[in-house]
C-alpha cells in the first residue's frame, strides 16, 4: 500500500512541484513588482479573462467582412477554432480543476505570499483559467497572423500568465498547464472546425 502514496508523492513532487522551484519562482515572480504598479497586473488580469471572448468573436467577424470574399475564406477556420477550442478547453479545465483540486499559493504558503488576489474558494487553482483562454486565443491566431501579430500574441501570453503569479492567483505550473491545455485543445478541435468552416461557406455559396 505504500508504493502508490510514494509514487504519487514523487510525481507531485517534481511534475507540480518542480522539486521546490515551483514556489521559488512564485516567490520570486511576486516580487519583481512594486505595490505602486499593482494597476498594471490587474489590467492584464483584465484583459487576459475569458469573458472577453465574446468581443474576439466580434473582431474576427469584423475583419473577415473587412476581407470580404477572401476573408471569409481565410477567417472561418480561425474563428471555429477558437469557438469550438475554448469551448472544449474551459470544459476540460473545470474537470481539471475538480480532479486536481489543488489549493491556490495563499492557501499553500500564508503569509509568505507578498501579495495574494482575492478568489472565491482557495481550491481549484491548477489550470489557470486565463492562461487556458490566452492558450487558445494563441494557437487559433497563429495561423493568420505574420511574424510581428505572433509575437504580440507570446508577449500577451507571457504578460498575462506573469500578472496572475504576481496577484497570487497562480503558480507558475498552474500558467503553463493552462497555455498547454488550451492549445492542445484547439489543435484537437481542429478537424471539426475545418468542417464547420467548410459546410458555412458551401452553404453560404448555394444561396
Amino acid at each position: 500500500m505504500q508504493a502508490p502514496d510514494t509514487a504519487t508523492q514523487w510525481t507531485r513532487h517534481w511534475l507540480y512541484d518542480w522539486g521546490g522551484a515551483n514556489v521559488d519562482l512564485f516567490l520570486a515572480i511576486q516580487r519583481t513588482l512594486p505595490d505602486g504598479w499593482i494597476w498594471l497586473p490587474e489590467v492584464l488580469s483584465a484583459i487576459g479573462s475569458y469573458w472577453g471572448a465574446p468581443a474576439i468573436v466580434v473582431l474576427l467577424l469584423v475583419w473577415r467582412r473587412i476581407q470580404g470574399r477572401q476573408g471569409a475564406t481565410t477567417l472561418t477556420v480561425p474563428l471555429c477554432r477558437f469557438v469550438l477550442g475554448l469551448t472544449l478547453a474551459l470544459t476540460t479545465a473545470a474537470f481539471a480543476k475538480a480532479l486536481f483540486a489543488l489549493p491556490r499559493p495563499f492557501a499553500v504558503l500564508g503569509h509568505a505570499v507578498y501579495r495574494a488576489a482575492s478568489a472565491p474558494d482557495t481550491r481549484y487553482t491548477m489550470p489557470s483559467g486565463h492562461s487556458v483562454y490566452i492558450g487558445v486565443l494563441v494557437a487559433a491566431l497563429w495561423p493568420v497572423l505574420g511574424w510581428s501579430g505572433r509575437i504580440g500574441l507570446l508577449l500577451l501570453a507571457a504578460a498575462v500568465g506573469w500578472s496572475r503569479i504576481v496577484l497570487g492567483a497562480h503558480f507558475p505550473v498552474d500558467v503553463v498547464a493552462g497555455l498547454a491545455l488550451g492549445g492542445a485543445c484547439v489543435a484537437a478541435a481542429g478537424p471539426w472546425a475545418y468542417r464547420v468552416a467548410r459546410n458555412s461557406r458551401l452553404a453560404g455559396a448555394s444561396r
